[in-house]
C-alpha cells in the first residue's frame, strides 16, 4: 500500500500545473465484479455443503452461483490542469439479486441458505490526467477509502452449516482500504461529459463478530468495478 501511494505522489510531483481549476459532479453506474468480501464467504459455504455431501452421499446440494452487484457512485471532482481530486459516496447491494443455495440431508429437512449484502464506501482519489483527442482524456490514479459493510446469512434449518449457528446471522463493520482507478472521459456538450472507469478496491480482511456475538467471519473489500458515468462540468475546457 505504501509503495502504491508513493507511486501516485511521485507522478503528481512530475505533473506541471498551469491551468485554472474546474469543478465537476456526476453519477457513475457500475457493476461490482466480486461482491466485496462475500465471494469468499459464498465459496466457504459451498465448500461446507460439499463436505456434508461427502460424509452423507445421499444428500443433495445446490451451490450458490456468482452474482454481480450493481453500485451507484455520486462524486465531486476538482481538476487543476493534469491533476484530478475526487471525493465520492458509493452504495452497492445484492439485495435484489440475493445469493441462494440449499442442502438436503438424507435424514432431515432441506436447509436453504441466503446471503444479503450491502456496503457504503467513501473513496478519496488523486489522479493524473492524460489528454487524448477530440476533447477526450484519460486518467489514472488511486487513493484511500473507508467502507461500512453489512452481511446477513439466513438459514431455514439449524442442523447444517453450524459455522452460522442461528437462522438469521448478521454482521457489520467498518473496513479501511485503498483503491486503484483508470478511466477515460469525453465531452458530450459544453458542460456534460461521459466517462468509463475501472476501479480495483483492496483491503486486509478483518474479523467481524455477529450482532449476537456467537459467531465471526473474515470480511474485507477486495473487488473490482466497471462502470459508466455522466458528469456536469463547470468551465470544463477539456
Amino acid at each position: 500500500m505504501k509503495r502504491f501511494l508513493l507511486l501516485i505522489l511521485t507522478l503528481l510531483l512530475y505533473t506541471e500545473l498551469y491551468a485554472t481549476g474546474t469543478f465537476s459532479t456526476g453519477f457513475l453506474f457500475a457493476v461490482d465484479g466480486q461482491n466485496g468480501a462475500i465471494d469468499k464467504i459464498r465459496n466457504d459455504i459451498n465448500h461446507d455443503m460439499r463436505l456434508t455431501q461427502y460424509s452423507d452421499p445421499s444428500a443433495s446440494i445446490n451451490e450458490m452461483d456468482v452474482i454481480y452487484s450493481p453500485s451507484l457512485n455520486i462524486n465531486f471532482r476538482y481538476f487543476y490542469d493534469r491533476l484530478m481530486m475526487q471525493l465520492a459516496w458509493e452504495y452497492s447491494t445484492c439485495f435484489f439479486f440475493n445469493e441462494k443455495g440449499s442442502i438436503t440431508p438424507s435424514s432431515g429437512d432441506k436447509n436453504t441458505i441466503e446471503l444479503k449484502y450491502s456496503r457504503f464506501t467513501f473513496p478519496f482519489t488523486m489522479a493524473i490526467i492524460l489528454p487524448a483527442w477530440n476533447n477526450s482524456r484519460f486518467f489514472i490514479g488511486g487513493g484511500l477509502n473507508l467502507s461500512f459493510m453489512m452481511l446477513e446469512v439466513n438459514k431455514s434449518d439449524y442442523a447444517t452449516l453450524t459455522r452460522f449457528p442461528d437462522k438469521k446471522n448478521t454482521y457489520s463493520g467498518y473496513i479501511p482500504g485503498f483503491h486503484f482507478k483508470i478511466g477515460a472521459e469525453t465531452t458530450l456538450s459544453r458542460n456534460y461529459s461521459i466517462s468509463f472507469e475501472y476501479i480495483k478496491y483492496m483491503s486486509k480482511n478483518f474479523t467481524v463478530e455477529s450482532d449476537n456475538g456467537n459467531s465471526e467471519i473474515y470480511i474485507g473489500l477486495n473487488s473490482f468495478e466497471i462502470g459508466v458515468g455522466i458528469n456536469y462540468n463547470v468551465n470544463s475546457g477539456i
